[in-house]
């Protein structure tokens, strides 16, 4: 199934890089951990400016925490932020929750609610997405909802296309006739 076009709220590549130009790094720290059913994750880190680019320095935060439940399921949240942005006047923020159920052996459900903040864009700003998935050995279904509105601009993450709707399902049968 092609569930490429779900956006990432963080992407670690976006952190000292603009495009393919190289943004220097003054300094930066990450820290994770796990803490009984919780697993946390922090990171900050300040970019130099970038005077022939006309890239002002940055200051990139990302908090995330997960908590486990039941067997195999998991909700989570995140917070980023950006102080500045290439080419935009003002900061960014991106918040996030997602959930990742798993019942039995073989039905699955994730999904999604992030919004971001971009200073001079206001509405239109979330994204959202569930996925329902029964893979059994002889019959199998996905139904995908997918949502990404035309001002979701996660700074440190990453948008395949904004403003975009997309509804996807598939019914599978896999017969095992005897003689085979």
């Amino acid at each position: 199934a092609g569930f490429g076009d779900a956006p990432y709220l963080f992407f670690s590549r976006r952190i000292g890089l603009d495009q393919s130009r190289v943004i220097p790094i003054v300094a930066g720290g990450r820290a994770t951990g796990k803490a009984g059913k919780f697993t946390f994750g922090a990171i900050n880190v300040q970019t130099d400016d970038d005077e022939s680019a006309r890239i002002q320095s940055a200051n990139f935060t990302v908090l995330r925490a997960k908590r486990d439940i039941l067997r195999r399921s998991s909700l989570g949240g995140m917070f980023t932020h950006r102080t500045a942005t290439p080419g935009r006047s003002g900061s960014n923020d991106g918040y996030g929750l997602d959930a990742s159920l798993s019942f039995y052996q073989n039905v699955r459900f994730d999904a999604y609610l992030a919004a971001t903040r971009t200073d001079g864009r206001e509405g239109d700003n979330l994204s959202y997405r569930g996925l329902f998935d029964y893979v059994g050995d002889r019959y199998g279904l996905q139904v995908e909802r997918l949502v990404v509105e035309p001002n979701f601009l996660p700074e440190i993450g990453f948008v395949r296309r904004t403003d975009m709707r997309r509804n996807y399902g598939l019914v599978r049968y896999s017969p095992r006739p005897k003689n085979i």
